[in-house]
């Protein structure tokens, strides 16, 4: 089944989208051994690629395990700047977006590249930075370098540069209008897309604006389910329940993508216009 006047699927999103956990080579073993399923790449098992498959559509998987709205922000405009607004209107935007309070999107001069900082202050009542993780990207997949690359002086520069002139609720604050910004400009070219929002609280400072933008852009999977990560824990679809408890990891399962991706293209099919094609051959 083919969407009418779309050919690519572009997504963007946080580890939820990226098949996180899904790359640890011991969990593909458990999956392998149990279940009877392998894969290479984990982005292969996630529910953009079924999605783009069931539509025949290209892909282009643009998310990443840590990261947040600022990424996401970012990194649809360069999509769209690289293909152009005509090719941009044959797209179809999958987003999953999440909170960037401790998702910092920053620009690394030593690699000529954004890099992915993860930072929490969760372990100290007076909100001290408790832990910084500097990666390019935490899937071996998609990253070129090694696992101490950004150990030693970029991590302590980025350390620095975070103790001294980042504040994670006035970072967290600044995307609440970029992403309606991007939203409005979306809906300005009749470019099609649909979101899910990992929490409402990027939403609060716009609340009016996000009725009418909920209407006809939220990818709704059932009533109080939000992201691949609510739809996996309330059906027990993570990947602890899928490899009964031999990890913690509680990201979405092989099984819960699969099953995500059934609901989310049967939404689609309902909001979109398709064309049924059989043997090349309209019907």
């Amino acid at each position: 089944m083919k969407l009418k006047n779309i050919h690519t699927i572009y997504c963007n999103g946080s580890s939820l989208s990226a098949g996180g956990g899904l790359y640890n080579i011991d969990v593909k073993e458990i999956y392998k051994n149990s279940h009877g399923v392998e894969w290479d790449n984990e982005k292969d098992v996630t529910y953009a690629k079924y999605i783009s498959d069931y539509f025949g559509c290209k892909l282009v998987h643009d998310a990443q395990c840590g990261s947040g709205a600022p990424r996401l922000i970012r990194r649809t405009y360069e999509y769209i700047q690289k293909v152009g607004i005509e090719n941009a209107k044959k797209t179809l935007f999958l987003f999953e977006i999440t909170d960037p309070i401790h998702r910092v999107d920053m620009f690394c001069k030593e690699i000529n590249d954004y890099i992915i900082v993860n930072v929490r202050y969760d372990d100290y009542s007076d909100g001290r930075l408790s832990d910084l993780s500097v990666v390019y990207s935490y899937s071996p997949n998609d990253n070129p370098y090694s696992d101490n690359f950004f150990k030693g002086k970029i991590e302590s520069d980025v350390l620095k540069y975070i103790d001294n002139f980042h504040d994670p609720i006035v970072y967290s604050n600044r995307f609440q209008g970029d992403l309606v910004g991007l939203f409005t400009f979306l809906d300005k070219l009749g470019i099609q897309y649909y979101y899910m929002f990992d929490n409402t609280k990027l939403k609060n400072p716009f609340d009016e604006v996000y009725v009418d933008l909920d209407l006809k852009h939220q990818l709704i999977i059932e009533d109080d389910v939000y992201t691949t990560s609510h739809f996996c824990h309330k059906h027990k679809l993570t990947i602890k329940d899928e490899t009964h408890d031999y990890t913690e990891d509680t990201h979405p399962g092989y099984f819960g993508y699969k099953k995500f991706s059934e609901i989310a293209i049967d939404f689609i099919k309902s909001r979109l216009e398709t064309t049924l094609l059989k043997t090349n051959e309209l019907i």
